[in-house]
């Protein structure tokens, strides 16, 4: 087994309860970890026996462009979309950060950290 990892993410997106939030968007800062069995890749030095970073960012990309009130939801969705996609991917770990949250204090970032196990 081994753990893939995207770190830092950065995305432009309109999540938010508040209506200001969903006209006017907001940073936000993904991690995403793949617990994965990459025995076919050991072996054969091909990609087809791991996760594509490249695929897996986009995957990211696709449901952060999904506007969303909570990032419980955006979250959910990306674990989801992730174990749908590549069946040898056993554990998922999302976190999902807003920069410079709405919260009427200083705030570097909220976030969520959701874990999905196959």
């Amino acid at each position: 087994m081994a753990i893939i990892s995207l770190k830092g993410l950065e995305f432009f997106a309109y999540h938010g309860v508040h209506n200001f939030e969903k006209e006017q968007g907001n940073s936000f800062v993904v991690d995403v970890d793949v617990e994965v069995d990459v025995h076919e890749a050991e072996e054969s030095d091909e990609l087809e026996g791991t996760v594509d970073y490249e695929e897996l960012f986009d995957l990211v990309a696709k449901e952060m462009a999904i506007r969303s009130k909570l990032l419980e939801h955006v979250s959910s969705r990306i674990c989801n979309a992730i174990l749908k996609r590549w069946v040898n991917v056993d554990r998922v770990r999302v976190e999902l950060g807003k920069l410079n949250p709405p919260i009427g204090a200083v705030c570097k970032m909220s976030g969520v950290t959701l874990e999905r196990t196959r």
